[in-house]
């Protein structure tokens, strides 16, 4: 069979311009999941080893039991990115398994807040290990063929890139809404916050699939396939010899680092160095949000005009230049630390937006090259792939983050805040290895309309 090159697949420059409503539906997913995903992160360890004492589980065994779900989550991220790959039913590949999977989704998000035991036990452990595991299950299960749908909706790069933008802005304003947890946990208690924002991300889950259409002719036949489809491992090892997955890939492990780098650093940028209180975490967070979801609609904008290839690499190298700036945050400079602070972090937000808004499409321009060597649509595996490394560089990054800080945590320690500050180099230098790389990527041009 004669396969069409990645070029032909997106270049459609005749064709439509897709209503909004799809760009729409599909965000909506991104806003309900980023909520209860935010919520999870910020307030679980929070609520089983509280600060104050009075943990519900054995502290010494509780990072081993997240490490190890965390480690399964990760291996059967490839399975499932295979099986909706290869599923064939009336309504699709992809949107039967997010249906399935958004109730339990949030019915395990709120047991996770109900421990049979109000004391310390190991069967809260347990317990949390089990939830754990099933709401992890039913998070992959609804989000990888979630994010590999993008490929089957849009078919333009002008429009992968427009729905990217929109996901990432939902994202955002699934992070601030989550915000309010806080002020609602101490009114009604986690489990009531957990059903709350449940109750919210339903619809948000549920109401895009009256929107939402998957592409039969987007799929392919075994008599179309060069590869055997059932072979996870001949599949994978396929996978690993597409060079634009992986020059994306490698360049992502050094990204995705820093964001995650940054998430963890940001209370201790905020106390240690801006010398302001963690409730003052939130005048960072916010400006910093705003100052992404500003830029969102710029960066579509330039990769219509210079192709979205220029845009991502100019935005790592742009975060490279920002980062390192954290070292510049003291009493020389003629303006108070907090607002020294927020500039830097705005700063940071505004090169990265091309960063965090852009892998989505750069995903999908990858599968099309993939079918058209093989014949395959195989977008879930592919984003699946990244989804298991991206959990491998949380990890590493956890571990790294206190060696960083062990040149000097706190200004009671004799070099002072030296190790926060580290992390701005840090960051700087892993960006600065990610654009090295990013510039190996092979399809460089403007693809399409």
């Amino acid at each position: 069979m004669e396969h069409k090159t990645p070029m032909e697949t997106v270049s459609t420059t005749d064709a439509p311009r897709p209503p909004l409503k799809i760009d729409l539906a599909y965000a909506l997913v991104t806003f309900g999941s980023s909520m209860i995903w935010t919520i999870l992160n910020g307030w679980l360890l929070y609520f089983y080893l509280p600060p104050e004492g009075a943990d519900l589980a054995p502290a010494a065994w509780y990072s081993m039991v997240i490490l190890g779900i965390r480690v399964l989550n990760a291996g059967i991220s490839p399975f499932i990115g295979q099986f909706s790959d290869n599923l064939r039913s009336r309504w699709g590949r992809r949107l039967p398994l997010m249906f399935l999977s958004g109730v339990p989704l949030l019915v395990f998000f709120v047991l996770l807040w109900t421990p049979p035991l109000r004391t310390e036990s190991v069967w809260n452990l347990v317990y949390l290990g089990v939830v754990l595991v099933l709401y992890n299950l039913a998070y992959t299960i609804n989000q990888i063929p979630y994010t590999a749908l993008l490929p089957e909706i849009a078919l333009t790069d002008r429009h992968r890139v427009r729905m990217s933008a929109w996901a990432s802005s939902f994202l955002l304003i699934g992070t601030i809404v989550s915000a309010v947890a806080g002020m609602l946990i101490e009114r009604f208690g986690y489990a009531i916050t957990a059903l709350l924002y449940a109750l919210l991300a339903l619809p948000m889950l549920y109401l895009p699939f009256l929107v939402l259409r998957e592409r039969p002719e987007r799929w392919t036949t075994a008599a179309e396939s060069v590869l055997p489809r059932r072979d996870l491992r001949a599949v994978v090892r396929s996978v690993l010899q597409n060079r634009a997955f992986v020059v994306m890939t490698a360049a992502g492990v050094f990204y995705w680092g820093v964001t995650t780098l940054m998430q963890s650093a940001i209370p201790y940028i905020v106390t240690e160095i801006c010398l302001l209180n963690p409730g003052d975490t939130l005048w960072f967070y916010v400006p910093a949000v705003f100052g992404s979801l500003v830029c969102y609609p710029l960066v579509t904008w330039l990769a219509g005009r210079v192709g979205k290839w220029a845009v991502f690499a100019g935005s790592l190298f742009a975060s490279a230049l920002v980062m390192p700036g954290l070292m510049l945050i003291g009493d020389w400079l003629p303006l108070p630390l907090m607002a020294q602070g927020i500039v830097w972090v705005l700063l940071l937000s505004v090169a990265l937006s091309g960063v965090t808004m852009l892998p989505m499409a750069f995903g999908a321009e990858i599968a099309d090259h993939d079918a058209a060597l093989t014949g395959q649509r195989r977008e879930g595996l592919y984003y699946a792939m990244w989804g298991l490394l991206d959990q491998g560089v949380n990890g590493v990054v956890a571990a790294l983050l206190p060696l960083i800080l062990l040149l000097g945590r706190s200004h009671s320690d004799p070099h002072g805040p030296l190790g926060v500050r580290m992390i701005g180099v840090t960051g700087g230098v892993m960006l600065l290895a990610a654009f090295a790389i990013f510039l190996r990527y092979p399809f460089r041009g403007k693809r399409g309309d």
